[in-house]
């Protein structure tokens, strides 16, 4: 498993994209935010300090005990509810302009969803 981030951790993401908690410099303990301990990996599993399991961690993604996405981390690249789209014939590449020393009326959202 690949660490990241300053301290070595793991951070995890809702589906919202949102950090939820980190996987610890250690690999194996789950934290909040807030610093409280929140879980424990062992092997491929997700258990609860009390033993219980929650779920599975595997190619990034936490799953419930369901199989449904509940958190991923940077390396998740497939196998979750948002898969990457296949891409399409691109059309011909245009002209540059000239470049402009001003911001486009174009929100950074609107851009990468093309509604620009």
């Amino acid at each position: 498993m690949e660490i990241n981030g300053e301290n070595g951790s793991m951070t995890l993401y809702d589906r919202n994209g949102t950090p939820a908690a980190y996987i610890d410099s250690d690999g194996e303990h789950i934290y909040l935010f807030d610093g409280k301990p929140a879980a424990y990996l062992n092997e491929d599993a997700v258990y609860g300090f009390g033993g219980t399991q929650y779920g599975w961690f595997e190619k990034g993604w936490i799953r419930d005990l369901d199989g449904y996405c509940v958190m991923f981390t940077d390396e998740a690249r497939t196998q979750g509810p948002a898969a990457r789209p296949v891409r399409r014939s691109r059309e011909t590449k245009r002209s540059k302009t000239a470049y402009k020393a001003a911001w486009s009326e174009i929100a950074a959202g609107d851009f990468l969803s093309g509604n620009s």
